[in-house]
């Protein structure tokens, strides 16, 4: 798997992990800002005999969505184990 598509599949986790949370889908413009640019920074990276480098970054910040507070991976598990509301 291309570097360029681990960062797009992290992309789309973040953006399921803000709508799981409650959380505005998309973030502010200067956290657009920062994502682009990486998502560059990778996808140029992508080529050559830095191809091995940009993977392992892009597994990183894969890595780093799925374990953040806002991922769809803490979302899931604050749903399954939520008390049904109305029971004590």
């Amino acid at each position: 798997m291309s570097a360029t598509t681990v960062m797009a599949v992290a992309i789309v986790g973040g953006i399921v992990g803000r709508w799981a949370h409650n959380k505005p889908t998309v973030p502010s413009a200067g956290s657009i800002v920062k994502i682009v640019f990486a998502v560059v920074v990778i996808a140029a990276l992508d080529q050559g005999n830095t191809a091995e480098v940009a993977r392992g970054f892009a597994w990183l910040f894969l890595a780093g969505v799925l374990l953040s507070n806002s991922s769809p991976l803490t979302g899931i598990a604050k749903t399954v184990t939520a008390k049904p509301k109305g029971k004590k």
